[in-house]
């Protein structure tokens, strides 16, 4: 009888065990940065349809982590629908499906640090690309 007593208690006890360890947010150690590639032309309008892709930087190399295209004022946020992306090193590749190319000066591949609770902007200036040439 003194079994059945015990599992009674434990029963109880184990299932809150499973409640607490079930409703705590795992995820809560992960910092979240928020980021966004701005593509503007020389007047600071923004330049929609351009391709951004986000590289994670790892160990030995990156991968592809985010992509999408800039929307009608130029912005494409990261991981948007997630609240952002992880804290960590990336790089931002810009490729246009536009008649748009870099501005004179400008990098693509463009480095970026994000810490928990950043809203960082990464701009790139273009120009209209030539007909006929690059």
């Amino acid at each position: 009888m003194r079994a059945v007593r015990l599992s009674v208690f434990a029963i109880p006890a184990l299932l809150c065990a499973v409640v607490a360890l079930a409703c705590s947010d795992s995820t809560a150690g992960s910092a979240i940065g928020k980021l966004s590639a701005h593509v503007v032309d020389a007047n600071n309008a923004g330049v929609p349809s351009v391709k951004a892709d986000l590289y994670k930087v790892l160990d030995g190399g990156s991968v592809l982590w985010r992509s999408g295209l800039t929307s009608s004022d130029g912005i494409a946020a990261f991981g948007a629908t997630e609240g952002g992306v992880v804290a960590g090193n990336y790089y931002i590749h810009l490729s246009f499906v536009t008649s748009y190319r870099l501005a004179t000066g400008e990098t693509n591949d463009k480095a970026v640090t994000i810490n928990g609770g950043d809203n960082t902007v990464v701009t790139f200036q273009v120009v209209p690309a030539l007909p006929g040439g690059p």
